[in-house]
């Protein structure tokens, strides 16, 4: 993914502060550590511990692809050959009717499928997150090469006519929500095109997905175009048709553990828990309840008439008999 552009591009001198007056897509500017785009209506803090690599000899926005382009490259430094690394990238929407979701999901997709020379997987189809006042979707995955893992995420939103996002590696999950945490320092302007900037020439690359980046070839909504909305716990529970108690442990019994244990579950398209994470709740009832609730089934959530996947809270309660 991202490593690929370290050895695709020659990451030299820091990116340079570029004239805002060509109103010219590849052209930013950087002040005081935050990278701007008034073309692309966004600007973006450099995470403190992140090194800024350019990404043209020009120290202007490179493409990779036509009316691809990647605005700046981060990384952190570790032991070994590989590093963490952000790609701040853009891709021309050109009047397509994909979503930033359906991009996000067919761009994973497509890293895993195309894969032949090392073992690739979904970690995490695509969901919502919230930066800058602004949905984006993020999906990730995981690459191993050499038995060595690499994590992966694409983060992405629509906006200006622009899918406008990060692409991300990093050594481990850890160091991958860091590097997602970059998004955090994002801010955008207002959601309106300046018609004074253009695109100018490129030296484009055939379509897919390149290093990582989302490339100009647009993504048929119609292929692995997964969507997961969020529903409330409460809308959740009026879609269950089947539960399954959980077996209290008998070392909780004996210590006298109860409460609560709130899980997140993610429900495919029909209905079925395929992912379950802790939020909150004793250690020694986490695994019951999640034992017990991977075992539910719900009734399909229909979005504009089509089964969805979702994402809600699960409560599990666990209450011992009064002595």
């Amino acid at each position: 993914m991202v490593a690929v552009l370290a050895h695709a591009f020659a990451l030299g001198q820091q990116l340079t502060n570029t004239s805002l007056d060509a109103l010219a897509y590849e052209n930013g500017s950087i002040r005081n550590n935050v990278y701007t785009n008034e073309c692309f209506g966004f600007s973006l803090a450099i995470p403190e511990g992140w090194q800024l690599k350019p990404v043209g000899a020009d120290g202007k926005a490179t493409h990779v692809a036509k009316n691809v382009l990647i605005l700046m490259v981060l990384d952190r430094h570790h032991e070994g050959a590989f590093k963490s690394q952000i790609a701040l990238t853009a891709r021309e929407a050109g009047g397509s009717v994909v979503t930033a979701q359906q991009l996000v999901s067919n761009a994973v997709r497509a890293q895993i499928d195309g894969d032949k020379n090392f073992h690739s997987e979904l970690v995490r189809d695509t969901y919502a997150v919230d930066y800058g006042d602004r949905r984006l979707f993020r999906a990730d995955y995981k690459q191993t090469i050499n038995g060595d893992p690499r994590y992966m995420a694409f983060v992405y939103t629509k906006f200006r006519g622009f899918y406008i996002g990060e692409s991300l590696g990093a050594v481990s999950p850890g160091e991958l929500e860091m590097a997602a945490s970059s998004l955090q320092g994002i801010s955008f302007q207002e959601d309106k095109s300046n018609p004074k900037c253009v695109m100018k020439g490129d030296d484009s690359h055939s379509g897919g997905v390149i290093g990582g980046v989302l490339s100009s070839k647009p993504p048929q909504p119609e292929i692995a175009t997964p969507w997961r909305v969020r529903i409330s716990s409460g809308v959740a529970l009026g879609l269950l048709i089947k539960t399954v108690p959980p077996h209290y442990p008998d070392l909780a019994k004996q210590k006298r553990v109860q409460g609560q244990v709130i899980l997140q579950a993610d429900v495919d398209e029909n209905g079925n828990v395929e992912h379950l994470k802790l939020i909150s709740g004793d250690s020694m009832l986490a695994t019951a309840a999640m034992e017990a609730v991977q075992q539910w089934k719900y009734k399909p959530y229909l979005l504009n008439g089509q089964p969805v996947k979702v994402e809600t809270q699960v409560i599990v309660n666990f209450q011992l008999a009064a002595r």
